[in-house]
Formats: C-alpha cells, sequence, structure tokens
C-alpha cells in the first residue's frame, strides 16, 4: 500500500487567516502483497530442448548427471504424467548412495507463491514470504509437493521434525545498479506419494532457514537497455550461456502480456533437516531448486494531491488514480489515532483522478491519510 499524509484546517481558520486549502506532509511507497505464479510452457516452443550447465536431461524417468536449468525435455515428453502443467520450476534431487550421478533427479513444479513487499528506505525492502504451495512429480509414478511452514503450523509442533516456521523473510533492492537483487530464507517441507500421501497433511522431508538468492525485475526492463543496466544471471550459474540473451529470448516470450514482475531465486543443494524412513532421499541427499515466477500485480504509485476544496463545509479531497485501484481513506486529530472511513464514497470525475468528501465536519484542526492498497 501508499500513503499521503495531508493537513486540512478547519475552513473558518482558512477563511481568517488566509491559509493554503492543504499541505502535503509525506508521500511514501509503504508496501504491498504480490502473488506469483511459477512459470510454465504450455505454447508451441514446448518440444525444444534447450541447453544448460551439464547438457540435456531426457527425462525424470531417465535421469543423467549434472544439474538442470529449466525448459529440460521432461516439460514436454511426460506433460501428463510427469509434469500436469508443463512447469518449468524444478527441484534438483541428487540422491546419494543409490547408484552415483545418473540418480539425479529434477522434478518439475508448478504453483504459487506470496510476498509480502515492505519499504525500507530508498530502494530497499523487507520481503516476506506468507504463502508457497508448488506440485510436480519426481517421475511419472510419483508425486512431490513442496510446501511452506508457518509458526504454528503442524511441521513445527514435532520437534524432530527440526523446522520452525521462523523467518521466510529477507530484503530486496529495486534498483538496477543492485541488479534487483532479492534474497530471502525458507522453511518448508515435501510431501511425497513414496508413502501414499502427498498431501499437506503428510510431511516426508524439512528444510529450515535455506537461502533463496535471485532478483525481482519489472517485465518492462526486460529489454536490451533494461538487460544491459543489470548484471543478471542465474545465481548459481547452472547455466553456462549468456543469461540476459536467455531471459529476453525464452523467458520474456513465455510471460503474460499483463505480467508486472519477474521473479528468478535459486537454492544451492542443501541436505534435508528431516527425511521420513524408506523415502528415496535422505538427510544425506542433496536438494536445490530453481523459480522461475511471475506476478500481474502492481506495486501502486503513491497517489498524488492535486488538491483539496470545501462543498458545503465539508473538505473534499482530489489526487491520482484509477478505477481499478483501492483507496482507503483515514483521518486523524493528532496524527497518532487515525479513523478509517468507511464506506468511503470515492468518484471519479475524470480518468485517473479520485475525489473524496468527508461525510463529517471538520473540527478545528483535522489530518487526512490516503492509502492506496495494492493492487
Amino acid at each position: 500500500m501508499t500513503r499521503s499524509l495531508i493537513m486540512t484546517p478547519h475552513p473558518r481558520f482558512i477563511r481568517r487567516a488566509a491559509w493554503s486549502l492543504a499541505a502535503l506532509l509525506a508521500l511514501t511507497t509503504h508496501g504491498a502483497t504480490l502473488n506469483f505464479q511459477l512459470l510454465t510452457w504450455d505454447d508451441t516452443q514446448a518440444t525444444a530442448e534447450l541447453p544448460s550447465a551439464a547438457g540435456r536431461k531426457p527425462s525424470a524417468a531417465m535421469p543423467t548427471a549434472g544439474d538442470w536449468l529449466v525448459f529440460t525435455a521432461d516439460d514436454a515428453l511426460l506433460p501428463s504424467a510427469n509434469n500436469p502443467a508443463g512447469a518449468v520450476s524444478h527441484n534438483f534431487v541428487d540422491i546419494t548412495g543409490a547408484g552415483g550421478p545418473g540418480f539425479n533427479l529434477a522434478p518439475s513444479l508448478s504453483g504459487t507463491l506470496t510476498l509480502q513487499l515492505e519499504a525500507a528506505g530508498g530502494a530497499d525492502w523487507t520481503v516476506a514470504v506468507t504463502a508457497l504451495a508448488y506440485a510436480g512429480h519426481a517421475n511419472p509414478m510419483q508425486t512431490m509437493n513442496a510446501f511452506l511452514v508457518t509458526p504454528g503450523s503442524p511441521a513445527t509442533t514435532d520437534a524432530g521434525l527440526k523446522v520452525d516456521g521462523v523467518g521466510n523473510a529477507g530484503q530486496w533492492t529495486a534498483r538496477a545498479s543492485h541488479h534487483w537483487g532479492i534474497q530471502y530464507v525458507l522453511d518448508f517441507y515435501f510431501a511425497t506419494s513414496a508413502d501414499g500421501d502427498p498431501s499437506a497433511e503428510d510431511i516426508d522431508a524439512t528444510f529450515n532457514d535455506k537461502p533463496q538468492t535471485g532478483f525481482l525485475i519489472p517485465v518492462n526492463q526486460l529489454t536490451p537497455d533494461g538487460l544491459a543496466a543489470a548484471a543478471l544471471d542465474d545465481p548459481l550459474d547452472y547455466y553456462a550461456a549468456d543469461f540476459a540473451q536467455y531471459l529476453a529470448e525464452q523467458i520474456r516470450p513465455r510471460l503474460p502480456a499483463h505480467a508486472t514482475y519477474l521473479l528468478v531465486t535459486q537454492m544451492g543443494k542443501t541436505a534435508p533437516d528431516y527425511a521420513a524412513p524408506g523415502l528415496p532421499i535422505t538427510t544425506g541427499s542433496l536438494i536445490g531448486n530453481t523459480t522461475i515466477a511471475y506476478t500481474t500485480q502492481t506495486l501502486a504509485e503513491a497517489p498524488e494531491l492535486l488538491g483539496l476544496r470545501f462543498d458545503n463545509g465539508r473538505p473534499t479531497l482530489r489526487f491520482t488514480g484509477g478505477m481499478g485501484q483501492e483507496f482507503v481513506l483515514q483521518r486523524s486529530a493528532n496524527l497518532t489515532d487515525w479513523e478509517t472511513i468507511t464506506p468511503a464514497a470515492l468518484t471519479y470525475p475524470e480518468p485517473g483522478i479520485v475525489e473524496w468528501t468527508d461525510p463529517a465536519a471538520a473540527p478545528a484542526v483535522q489530518f487526512y491519510r490516503v492509502v492506496a492498497v495494492t493492487p
């Protein structure tokens, strides 16, 4: 959300002292909740094998050695049994002690995650992951789902699972000179069909405070000039070629036309903190991931104060905004205690302009705040 603070003197003081009708006290970006969708590829290019750092992976059923980035051939060859959503983002599983590197798997995942962004000053934002639910297949017969762990969730009630749900937070620097860098830690767990239950109630492997590193870039910056201004690479160098070119030629064309932000993060291979007995993975196995996701939501710009007038003694605020945005109007007599006006009857006298009239007469001194809720 975004805030603007407005002070309005009582109209009788305006008449007597010839005060200005309004004084802008602050105009700052505050925060937003963005829902991201893992990128999938159900387009005509789905049959093309693309290179990765260690060659090409033919399918999850016939793994080959190495690590793989996205758009591997298993997304195309087994769409109905192995990757129902044609998922792009995936996990890298290195099953140690089960035959060597030839038993690596790359379960492809589809699903959603939610980021809560709060402005921390300048281009700096704090990040909290508030929801995550992924689904995929480790092979044509076995599902492997991932879920977020939060304080008080079932995974935290058993100390043996070694995950506390605390964390799921980090930071984002929204600036090209800082490569749009984002990093946060995650508490999450796997639920697989290896024991017959891949639902959220099943906890088969847990991961506590695992770093996720990458970038969150506006889609409108995925241009030659925008990419030249930021050195973007897959953080763990899984992809050996020009990653900026990969973004421009392979990722950007697959994004929806109304996509606003692209999220790319990776987690280096790390062992689970807990693994249920009988799983094909153990606490000695290594798990990594690549996340490529997009949102169609926006970080709304702070509303700009255009003016304030009095209609029959009642203040009317005029500010920028659109009918697609949600605004909350608040007032205060002391800048500490704020009252939300419900409902706030907004009017739109012309495109891009919003007006609101306080239904109550203002006291001697009154402050107003416009909160633009994103999206």
